[in-house]
């Protein structure tokens, strides 16, 4: 059930804007960077917010600052999981 088109995770913004600033977007396939925003979203906590307006006025400079560090983080977990994926590896 979707509450209203309106409504979103801050966070998927974030993501999408380390995505682009670090250009993982030039070096992966769709598959792997849908994979990888799936784990990294899985890692963060979520800030839904109705308007992006909201969250600009909620959060201090310090605590954006933050949520990016932990978003690049999390990023580079990913994508060192996903190196190492296991589903492809031979089986015993």
């Amino acid at each position: 059930m979707r509450l209203s088109e309106e409504i979103h995770n801050f966070t998927e913004f974030l993501l999408g804007e380390q995505i682009h600033a670090l250009e993982i977007h030039k070096r992966c396939d769709l598959d792997t960077l849908q994979d990888l925003c799936c784990l990294v979203l899985n890692r963060l906590p979520p800030r839904y917010i109705r308007h992006d307006v909201d969250v600009l006025s909620a959060i201090s400079d310090t605590e954006r600052e933050q949520l990016v560090e932990k978003t690049k983080i999390a990023i580079e977990e990913g994508l060192k999981f996903l190196e190492q994926d296991r589903r492809q590896a031979p089986r015993d």
